[in-house]
């Protein structure tokens, strides 16, 4: 028996978004950024459901009160392995391309030498104050906070070199290398380490947990560290190095100033909750978080590929250009975020009970920060188009204002609402750090970064 055939509307609704699709493809800039993030965002799907299920397993395997001691400490080294990097991550993805397109072997040689130099003792650095203020605050940290935290503290240094790695790859354009370590196989390592503490000893603590995660970032670390260094040395000549370390330095600060205010933005409630509730609700908040995250894959894969493109337009003046790549790009940031939102939130109680017991609390907040990351999704990556066109500055000024007023509503509002009070400070401070943005890029750029807006171009204004 024949299938029915599909309604003539339904048919050219196909028809409609397969010429829509086939155009895009055939279009220079955006086909490059569409076909790229592909492969990155095939990683950040893959590392995302191994993030999800890895953190399941953990909350099942600790509980509430150890899962929340984990989650509590391992911000910590997210936010000090970013910053302590000194914003190299970055800078490599500017000036490795062009030493090599420009064939400057010898400050090629220099800037991968002293990228990994400085932000080792960078993060020894960073480890060694993050040990002293365990030390001297000690009496003023909750007793089950303090080892776990010393352990963190110890995978600040492998995390940061992880991250400036993780930049070098991408700068030469190896995908596969940039992304596999920190988004496929730590996640996995983590897990496998905590399974077999589990299994051996028959439960898992914080503590063990923490100390899992270190050995798991250090042999990451180790095995990223030798693939890349064996490609580097296949792909360009062998060269004496040249050093302009304090160059590199100083172009590097603005933008982990912008990084590490954004990192703040975002993990302000969870660091505050841990003086303002118990492990069981800061677990219960992170486990919402960990969900909430699984629609920003979207944003990071297409916005991976679309940095370089918004950099060569700027500086081919090509202004109109730039506002249709940046209208376009927001299309396919926005309404792919948009589904992804909704379906996580018709799953969102399902997916909070694979935590475990008591942890479908948190399905409240899903939807608070959901509308958070959806807001900042309609404006693009409106902030790596400010800092691709010299405007870092005010990127890092409107991330620091955005900071401080999440730290304003979470100590207005988590004493008073709990969970709830945490999720509502840091939907509204993403909002905010959106409109401002895109209020930067309109008036200083021209260009409007808006989804629902026209692509045209408008003059910037004279400021």
């Amino acid at each position: 028996m024949n299938a029915p055939a599909l309604p003539h509307s339904l048919r050219r609704l196909g028809a409609t978004l397969a010429a829509m699709l086939g155009a895009v493809l055939a279009e220079g800039h955006l086909a490059q950024v569409v076909r790229g993030a592909g492969l990155v965002m095939g990683i950040r799907i893959a590392g995302a459901a191994i993030a999800l299920l890895g953190q399941v397993l953990l909350a099942r395997w600790m509980g509430t009160f150890e899962y929340g001691i984990f989650a509590y400490v391992w911000v910590w080294v997210i936010m000090l392995g970013v910053i302590a990097p000194m914003g190299f991550g970055t800078s490599t993805l500017r000036f490795v391309p062009d030493y090599r397109i420009n064939a400057k072997w010898r400050r090629l040689a220099g800037i991968l030498h002293d990228s990994w130099r400085v932000v080792l003792v960078l993060g020894l650095a960073f480890m060694a104050l993050g040990l002293g203020a365990i030390g001297l605050l000690r009496n003023e940290i909750e007793a089950y906070y303090v080892l776990p935290l010393v352990l963190a503290m110890m995978c600040v240094p492998g995390f940061a070199l992880t991250d400036t790695l993780e930049g070098t790859a991408r700068a030469f354009g190896w995908v596969s290398l940039a992304y596999l370590p920190a988004y496929i196989i730590r996640p996995l390592g983590i897990v496998a380490v905590g399974a077999l503490i589990h299994f051996m000893f028959g439960g898992l603590t914080g503590v063990a947990a923490v100390a899992g995660a270190l050995a798991a970032t250090l042999l990451t670390l180790a095995g990223q560290r030798f693939f890349l260094n064996r490609r580097i040395g296949a792909a360009i000549p062998r060269a004496k190095p040249i050093r302009h370390t304090r160059y590199w330095v100083a172009a590097s600060l603005p933008l982990v100033l912008a990084e590490g205010l954004y990192l703040l933005l975002l993990n302000t409630d969870i660091v505050l909750l841990g003086y303002f509730v118990d492990p069981n609700e800061v677990g219960i908040y992170f486990a919402a978080t960990r969900i909430t995250n699984l629609v920003v894959f979207i944003y990071f894969a297409v916005a991976a590929l679309a940095v370089p493109k918004f950099s060569e337009l700027h500086a081919a003046g090509d202004r109109a250009g730039l506002q249709v790549f940046v209208h376009n790009i927001i299309q396919w940031i926005f309404w792919p975020t948009l589904a992804a939102a909704g379906f996580l939130l018709l799953i969102g109680e399902f997916a909070l009970n694979l935590f475990g017991e008591g942890f479908d609390k948190g399905y409240p907040l899903l939807a608070m920060l959901m509308l958070g990351f959806v807001a900042r999704a309609s404006t693009g990556p409106v902030e790596y188009l400010l800092n691709m066109t010299g405007h870092q500055n005010l990127t890092a000024a409107v991330y620091g204002a955005a900071a401080l007023l999440n730290i304003a509503l979470n100590l207005a509002l988590v004493p008073r609402f709990g969970l709830m009070g945490a999720a509502a400070g840091t939907a509204a401070s993403l909002i905010f750090a959106s409109f401002c943005l895109f209020l930067i890029a309109r008036r200083r750029l021209g260009i409007t970064s808006f989804v629902l807006s026209r692509s045209g171009f408008a003059s910037p204004a004279t400021v």
